[in-house]
């Protein structure tokens, strides 16, 4: 297994998606992992080249990140397929190619634009198979000349941690500064519920660095944090929030946090971005709503005033699709590609 992201600094986004398929890879077969940042790669990948396992190997399964692949990346798995190693690379996201995720506002940056769909070709040459989150994602990247693995991403266990009866908060977890993120919307929104009446609260857990900007109102919470951080806030969580705009990007995207919010056991109130209000529609798990804050107001206000036994309903039916959607599973789809046994 190669992680283009190092996987001792913390559990978000990106590594928590590769913890969780390296330790269920590791439970059926024998891992060998390269992570971490281009730097670290190098080394890596060169000594794991000149130690001379890789004739050995019945696979490679690679993590991309949202940075360009490095040289070594490419040269290293060069040589794997040239020795006839079945190869499967995931491409997480495709940033660069959407304005409200990449500004291009440095040489930089323009640069990195310009230059991801040659990487990407590179990758796909020194690759067997490439995995998607989407396939909407892959037809992005590549147009129709693709046949694409769809590995989304996973749940985890359900968290068996039960709802506070007076349960009123609201839970949004990521970038609360990015506008394609939403959170402002989102904030817009619990303000015009509260104008209503619903005695609602909204807590935000971002990364250091992420957290929304000028947040005054004595209702909205703002923590960093992850995991246990997490879970010791759900007695008091109502819903948990993903209020996306819709747009090119948001629609072919499959949020990680969508899935860690099925295992927390809460209904779901997502915005109609099409992969994700696709997935809570399926598992009944919530409400889908319109982007604009007045649209995520009145889900707001449905979640409020529904009655226990309809909570409780979309509260098990997110712990259902949880278990139906486990890391497990995912793990099992990679080894199934690559056609290693267990």
């Amino acid at each position: 297994m190669v992680s283009m992201y190092p996987l001792d600094r913390g559990m978000w986004g990106p590594t928590l998606r590769i913890s969780h398929l390296r330790d269920e890879l590791d439970e059926r077969v024998e891992l060998d992992l390269v992570s971490g940042y281009r730097a670290a790669r190098r080394v890596g990948l060169a000594r794991y080249a000149l130690r001379g396992p890789l004739r050995g190997l019945d696979g490679i399964y690679v993590e991309s990140s949202t940075f360009l692949p490095a040289e070594a990346d490419v040269a290293f798995l060069g040589l794997a397929r040239a020795l006839g190693i079945p190869i499967l690379t995931y491409i997480r996201d495709a940033y660069q190619l959407f304005p409200e995720y990449y500004e291009l506002g440095s040489l930089r940056r323009r640069l990195g634009a310009l230059a991801f769909r040659p990487a990407m070709r590179a990758l796909r040459a020194v690759s067997s198979r490439l995995a998607f989150p989407s396939e909407g994602l892959a037809r992005a990247v590549f147009g129709d000349d693709i046949d694409p693995v769809v590995i989304p991403p996973g749940s985890r266990d359900p968290v068996d941690v039960p709802r506070l009866p007076n349960a009123r908060r609201l839970l949004f977890v990521g970038n609360g500064q990015l506008e394609a993120q939403g959170a402002r919307r989102l904030i817009e929104a619990v303000g015009l519920a509260r104008k209503r009446g619903l005695d609602v609260q909204l807590t935000i857990v971002s990364r250091p660095g992420e957290e929304p900007r000028e947040v005054r109102a004595p209702w909205i919470r703002v923590l960093n944090g992850e995991g246990a951080t997490i879970h010791a806030l759900l007695p008091d969580v109502l819903a948990t929030v993903i209020p996306r705009p819709r747009g090119a990007y948001n629609d072919l995207a499959v949020p990680v946090k969508l899935y860690d919010y099925l295992a927390y056991g809460r209904p779901l109130l997502v915005t109609d971005c099409t992969e994700q209000a696709a997935v809570v529609r399926r598992a009944q798990a919530g409400i889908v709503t319109g982007a604009a804050s007045a649209e995520i107001a009145e889900g707001i206000s449905e979640l409020a005033t529904a009655d226990d036994a309809r909570v409780d309903r979309w509260a098990e039916n997110a712990r259902r699709a949880a278990l139906a959607n486990s890391w497990s599973a995912r793990a099992a789809s990679i080894l199934d590609t690559l056609g290693v046994a267990t």
